[in-house]
């Protein structure tokens, strides 16, 4: 009985953290484009919250907000006290917004920050489902047949043991990856993804870079401090090696250097990207020049998630055949050997 307790608490905690995965930047997407529609309608932010409470998507968020809302609280306010449900980044966007009265476009950016990660989410694992599924009838359905010539037991001896050999793996990677999650080595485990083979690397990287940018677009719109800007959205990245050398870049901009020129030695950011912030600096239109450098390498996201979504089917294909001529050449050894002892 205790043993089964513990096992439901593990399983529900299981299913509560694939969720989160998968829905956490989808809900704040929606969420701010909501806000950002209904307030540009015209409708308080009180009412907007109250409404957003009563759907399903972001009856979550709502709860946590309104209480604070209904005591007259702006929503910076009520989001910084709602726990760690909102980051720096949000808070501080969003603050910046109520005191230059352009919340609702800022409501809009803080959206299509969320749905640009919440996009490449998606297409890499729907584009995972296809191989996953082949891999599992490659390890089925060859062993059906001994359901009605053997037993289930055999059956179970056939297919449990590649099973537990990848799923083991799995989860021998998630062990490692949530023991690097660790405050003091989250810059290791950064480094190594960074590393990852099959494109995996290039892409966190692209991905760490545009999450960088789309932050400080925000920030810089909403008049927050160049120097304040760039250190939230060096942490917005995602990734401590990338935020190091950003704040490196800080640095020198505390120090009085332009954008382009704190940046120019970085290892992680593209050419074009500092090519951007330079015709900001001289055009005056810094937000605009670098929402274009983020849709190009947000085309550059989806090109590398489409090589990879090609090259990992092969992968799976490479060990199906394997795995299936493991099981031919031990069928016909066994048929063989059978053969010549009879013959004998």
């Amino acid at each position: 009985m205790h043993q089964d307790w513990h096992s439901n608490i593990r399983t529900q905690k299981i299913k509560t953290s694939i969720i989160k995965f998968w829905t956490s930047h989808q809900e704040k997407a929606f969420f701010y484009r909501q806000m950002s529609v209904m307030l540009k309608a015209g409708i308080p932010v009180d009412a907007a919250i109250r409404q957003l409470k009563s759907q399903q998507t972001t009856e979550k968020i709502g709860e946590m907000l309104l209480p604070f809302i209904e005591k007259g609280k702006p929503l910076s306010n009520a989001m910084e006290n709602s726990g760690k449900l909102f980051s720096t980044l949000e808070i501080r966007t969003i603050s910046a917004g109520e005191i230059s009265g352009n919340l609702a476009e800022l409501l809009e950016k803080l959206a299509m920050y969320f749905e640009t990660l919440q996009d490449v989410k998606y297409k890499l694992v729907s584009g995972m489902i296809y191989p996953a599924i082949l891999l599992h009838a490659a390890i089925i359905i060859p062993a059906v047949p001994l359901l009605f010539t053997k037993s289930v037991f055999a059956f179970l001896a056939r297919i449990l043991p590649p099973f537990i050999l990848i799923y083991g793996a799995g989860f021998g990677v998630y062990f490692v990856y949530k023991t690097l999650s660790k405050p003091e080595m989250e810059e290791i485990r950064d480094t190594l993804v960074l590393k990852a083979p099959l494109g995996f690397g290039k892409l966190v990287k692209t991905v760490a870079v545009i999450r960088f940018l789309q932050a400080f677009i925000c920030l810089y719109s909403a008049g927050v401090p160049v120097v304040e800007a760039v250190k939230i959205a060096g942490k917005a990245s995602g990734n401590k090696l990338i935020e190091k050398e950003i704040l490196k870049s800080g640095k020198l901009v505390e120090q009085g250097f332009p954008l382009s020129s704190a940046f120019s030695g970085s290892n992680f950011l593209p050419p074009l990207v500092i090519d951007m912030f330079q015709t900001g600096e001289q055009s005056g239109r810094m937000d605009e020049t670098l929402e274009k450098a983020a849709w190009h390498l947000q085309n550059d996201v989806n090109l590398a998630v489409e090589a990879i979504l090609k090259i990992i089917p092969v992968v799976v294909y490479l060990i199906v055949a394997f795995y299936v001529a493991t099981i031919v050449f031990s069928f016909y050894a066994r048929y063989f050997s059978q053969i010549n002892s009879l013959l004998e």
